[in-house]
């Protein structure tokens, strides 16, 4: 058992440093950017009520050249998060709301729906796909005011589909579960998407993702699918369909971690369960013309879950068997597991990438001091441990056939993510009124479910913020404040 541990953690330890020191050094010189590009911002929503309004006055605020529009899919909501985003009288913010028995289908036919209207507006309108570019954003996602202009050049190159930025925590400081999380995604960040970057085939997340028009219509009418991580099934697929995957460290999209144990562990319940359904494109990956590494990455990024399942799984049993054995004979069992350099030996299986993790962290967020970095460090890899129940329980739910989700709930967190121009009342957040309607992306026909239309809803999806509202230059008085 022993050896199977020291095995399997030798593989992991030497594919995290080699793709360490392929990230390292690659450059990110991407030139200029190409002119005339558009971004659409799409955020999927279900009832986002209490996070929407802030995050509509961040992306408004946004320091760029290029022009965008903010769309919210509101996916069947029976919260106020239309009201929130009606206030908005910004020509760049659209509203496209779905009803039963369509709305509900999960995100990925959320944003496939958005995706075709979007779709079928452009062409009429003789916009370029090559030049369209879709922004995928969490409800809650804040992102870097100069996002815009430095994901842009990555676009400059013909066969880039997709760009990936950073995703960073912005409730860290609130307790420990919330920084771990941080230091999850600062590590991932530092060490295996920037050695994507270099293979042209990084990961594209839920959160921060870019993706051009045209690539999205190579993959047909649906281009995200009903996986529960739809976001991996979709840079596989634009990667076997041809094109590259950029990463771009310079800029970041922060969104709420979850602050317990219980929601973190279903949460990655779900993530890990969506990593079984992806392991069927190994077949795929291997006979495709993608470069040798990049193969051996992404295969070896798909059987992680499986790798490390078995990894801990070994290990817990590892450590109940000394655990019993020093229990039972004490005298013996000290003297020759942890007598002499074995104590090293034994660290160093078990905390060995613990101080790499505080180097990483601390470059990554060096308000966190390096004492304070490597205590975080140790508390991680114990952290790490429940993907392990995460594990078990996403293989009984995939071997079972289970595959509904309920979404992760939103908090209150820092006190500054209560919807914009809200009043809380005891428990009840009633929304102000007054303001003037934004633009309606809502299909002609539909009404918001449980509450009747505040205005006739235009059936097209209108571009002019493309061509007459000129590119935001400094932050705008929010909404919010008003």
């Amino acid at each position: 058992m022993q050896t199977a541990l020291v095995i399997l953690t030798v593989i992991i330890v030497g594919y995290t440093l080699t793709m360490f020191v392929a990230g390292a050094t690659i450059r990110h010189d991407r030139g200029e950017a190409p002119d005339g590009l558009r971004f659409v911002i799409l955020i999927p929503c279900l009832d986002e009520g209490l996070v929407i309004g802030r995050t509509i006055d961040r992306l408004l605020a946004l320091r760029t050249r290029h022009r965008f529009a903010v769309m919210i899919i509101d996916d069947g909501s029976t919260d106020d998060t239309a009201d929130v985003v009606d206030r908005y009288d910004d020509d760049r913010v659209w509203l496209f709301q779905r009803t039963a028995p369509e709305a509900r289908q999960g995100k990925g036919e959320a944003l496939n729906a958005a995706y075709r209207a979007l779709r079928a507006k452009v062409e009429a309108g003789g916009t370029s796909p090559d030049d369209v570019i879709i922004v995928v954003l969490d409800a809650d996602g804040r992102l870097d005011a100069n996002a815009l202009d430095a994901v842009a050049p990555s676009f400059a190159e013909d066969d880039r589909a997709a760009v990936q930025i950073k995703v960073r925590i912005h409730n860290a400081p609130d307790g420990i579960i919330a920084r771990l999380q941080d230091i999850e995604f600062a590590s991932f960040t530092e060490v295996f998407q920037r050695g994507r970057s270099r293979l042209g085939a990084a990961g594209l997340g839920g959160n921060g993702q870019f993706a051009r028009l045209s690539a999205l219509m190579d993959l047909g009418d649906s281009p995200w699918s009903d996986c529960l991580t739809e976001d991996l099934e979709l840079g596989i697929n634009f990667l076997l369909d041809g094109w590259r995957n950029d990463f771009c460290p310079d800029v970041a999209v922060s969104q709420q971690g979850v602050t317990d144990v219980r929601s973190l562990v279903r949460q990655r319940t779900r993530w890990y369960q969506g990593h079984l359904q992806c392991l069927r494109f190994l077949p795929s990956i291997l006979r495709s013309d993608l470069r040798p590494w990049a193969k051996f990455d992404l295969s070896f990024h798909l059987l992680n879950a499986v790798v490390m399942l078995v990894l801990q799984t070994v290990s817990l049993v590892w450590i109940g068997a000394v655990a019993y054995l020093v229990a039972t004979q004490p005298a013996a069992t000290t003297s020759a597991m942890f007598g002499g350099a074995r104590i090293l030996v034994l660290y160093a299986l078990a905390f060995g990438l613990a101080p790499f993790v505080a180097v990483i962290y601390w470059r990554t967020e060096p308000t966190v001091s390096i004492p304070r970095g490597i205590l975080y460090a140790h508390l991680y890899v114990l952290y790490g441990y429940l993907w392990y129940f995460a594990g078990v329980r996403a293989t009984f739910r995939h071997l079972t056939g289970q595959r509904a989700w309920a979404k992760t709930a939103r908090t209150a967190g820092t006190g500054d993510e209560l919807a914009a121009g809200r009043r809380v009342i005891g428990l009840h957040i009633l929304p102000n009124r007054g303001g003037a309607p934004a633009r309606s992306l809502r299909p002609e026909g539909q009404r918001h479910a449980g509450r009747p239309p505040a205005r006739q809803p235009l059936p097209v999806i209108d571009l002019r913020p493309f061509d007459d509202h000129p590119p935001a230059t400094a932050p705008r008085e929010p909404v919010s404040s008003r």
